[in-house]
C-alpha cells in the first residue's frame, strides 16, 4: 500500500514539474501560428480564420493520456493600405493524469502591420492572456482512504497538498514580431519570434514561490511553388526555449494542385492535398496530410515516438487532428503576390 502512494507522489510531483514549466505544443504548428506569436494574427488566407484542433498523446503509455483541445479565430481589421491591424482569440484546454491536471488559456492577440513595400510586410503583436492551472483529486486514492475493503473517498486524506487551494489563475502576457516577404511570384518566405509568459507568474498550488519560466519562441516557413508541376515545397521549423526545456521540429510538407483557382476570384477555388514528414529533435517523426477545398482544411498528424520512452510507448506518441475554415468579405482578390 505504501508503494503505492508513494509511486502516486512520484507520479504526481513529476507531472507537476514537467507540466509546470512547459507548454503544451502541436505538431501541426504551421496551421495555426497565432498561438506561437500574435504578430502572425491576420496573416491569412481571407479576412477570418476559423481553427479547432484536437491532440490526443501517449494512449499505450498511461490509462489516462494527455488530451489537448485548442479553438481560435484571427481576423484582419483596419485595413489603411500601407498599414493595417489584425486581431484574434485563441483558447485551449490541456488535461493529463489520473489528477486531471489541467491547464486553460484564454489569450487576446492584437498587431499592427507595416507594408514594408508591396512584397514585403513587418508586425508587431501583443498578447493578454487568462492563465489557469486545476487538478483534480476525486479519482486520487490515498491509503488512509482504505476502509479494509475498498477506497472510501468520504475519510479525509489528510494530505496537505490537496487541503489546500488547486485552483491557481494568473494574468499573462506575450509579445512578438513576424515577417513576411515574396522574393518572387512562387516563392514566399515567413519569419517570427515571440516572448511568452513575460509576467512570470507564480503557479505553484504550494507555498512554494515557483514561477513559470519565460518562454522563446522562433519559428520559419517557406513556399517555394514549381507552376509546371502546380507543386509547393513548404519547409519550416519552430524551436521553443523554455528555462531549462527546449523544443525543435523541423520538416517539410508537398502541397499538390488538384484543382486549380479562377483567375478572376481567389484561390479559394483551389483543391490541394499535401503531406509531410518532421522531426521533433529527441522526441518523434511526425507524418501529416492536409487536404484544402473552398476554404476548409482538414489535417490529421501521427506523432512516432523514437524517443528512450518507446519502450513503453511502443512507439505510439500522439495523434493530432484540426479543422480550419476561412471566411472572405467582398471580392477582394487574394491572388496578387501569393503563393498559394
Amino acid at each position: 500500500m505504501k508503494k503505492r502512494v508513494t509511486l502516486l507522489t512520484l507520479a504526481l510531483t513529476s507531472l507537476l514539474t514537467v507540466f509546470g514549466q512547459q507548454d503544451q505544443h502541436f505538431s501541426m504548428f504551421t496551421e495555426s501560428p497565432v498561438y506561437i506569436n500574435p504578430a502572425t494574427a491576420g496573416f491569412t488566407r481571407g479576412d477570418l480564420q476559423l481553427f479547432t484542433n484536437y491532440r490526443l498523446q501517449w494512449s499505450t503509455v498511461s490509462d489516462n493520456p494527455y488530451r489537448t483541445i485548442s479553438a481560435s479565430a484571427d481576423w484582419r481589421m483596419f485595413d489603411y493600405g500601407a498599414s493595417r491591424m489584425g486581431a484574434g482569440i485563441n483558447f485551449y484546454n490541456d488535461v493529463a493524469g489520473v489528477t486531471r491536471y489541467q491547464t486553460n488559456v484564454i489569450a487576446l492577440p492584437i498587431n499592427y502591420t507595416l507594408m514594408l513595400d508591396r512584397k514585403n510586410f513587418l508586425a508587431f503583436g501583443i498578447q493578454p492572456a487568462f492563465y489557469q492551472r486545476v487538478i483534480g483529486t476525486d479519482q486520487v486514492n490515498w491509503e488512509n482512504q482504505w476502509n479494509g475493503t475498498a477506497f472510501d473517498q468520504s475519510i479525509n486524506n489528510n494530505e496537505l497538498l490537496l487541503n489546500q487551494n488547486l485552483n491557481v489563475s494568473r494574468f499573462d502576457i506575450g509579445i512578438g514580431a513576424y515577417w513576411e516577404g515574396f522574393a518572387s511570384e512562387n516563392t514566399k518566405l515567413k519569419f517570427g519570434i515571440s516572448g511568452q509568459h513575460l509576467t512570470k507568474q507564480r503557479i505553484n498550488f504550494t507555498s512554494e514561490d515557483t514561477k513559470l519560466y519565460r518562454k522563446l519562441n522562433i519559428h520559419g516557413q517557406g513556399e517555394f511553388r514549381n507552376e509546371e508541376t502546380g507543386v509547393t515545397i513548404m519547409p519550416a521549423f519552430v524551436a521553443f526555449l523554455q528555462g531549462p526545456n527546449k523544443e525543435i521540429t523541423f520538416g517539410s510538407n508537398f502541397k499538390f494542385l488538384l484543382k486549380g483557382a479562377s483567375r478572376s476570384t481567389s484561390y479559394f477555388d483551389e483543391v490541394t492535398l499535401s503531406f509531410g514528414t518532421y522531426f521533433r529533435w529527441g522526441d518523434a517523426i511526425i507524418v501529416n496530410t492536409i487536404f484544402d477545398f473552398a476554404g476548409f482544411s482538414i489535417g490529421a498528424a501521427y506523432d512516432l515516438n523514437v524517443s528512450s520512452l518507446s519502450v513503453a510507448s511502443k512507439g505510439m506518441g500522439a495523434m493530432e487532428f484540426f479543422l480550419k475554415y476561412r471566411i472572405q468579405f467582398g471580392t477582394r482578390n487574394l491572388r496578387n503576390n501569393r503563393v498559394h
